[in-house]
């Protein structure tokens, strides 16, 4: 009899864990799109008031998509997850992540370094 119940548990485990794998890049993909929305607001308001120039999203399309991209791929499921369900937030863990993500990402669009 215990031969026959570990079975089932052992295939819903392994399909659990399969399921989980084939997600991972949908989750990337979720939080790279609200992340990417939110960056590009973001960037636009706190960059309203440069002197002679007036900024728009396209302007920072590239650079926001970059920063989602990394945060997509350095964070952990748990962080995604996180972030995935309250994506208008900004963890601790998160502000220290786009630091980084912001060196890489500047080089990416020359234009972000004014």
């Amino acid at each position: 009899m215990k031969r026959k119940r570990t079975m089932p548990i052992f295939r819903t485990a392994l399909s659990l864990a399969f399921l989980l794998v084939v997600a991972n890049p949908s989750f990337a993909q979720a939080i790279s799109k609200d992340y990417q929305k939110n960056c590009i607001s973001e960037q636009v308001a706190e960059h309203k008031d440069l002197k002679g120039k007036t900024l728009t999203e396209e302007d920072f399309t590239a650079y926001c998509g970059c920063q989602a991209e990394f945060v997509a791929k350095n964070a952990s499921n748990r962080q995604v997850n996180e972030l995935i369900m309250n994506p208008k937030i900004k963890p601790e863990w998160l502000k220290a992540m786009e630091l980084k993500g912001m060196k890489a990402c500047v080089m990416v669009d020359p234009k972000m370094n004014t």
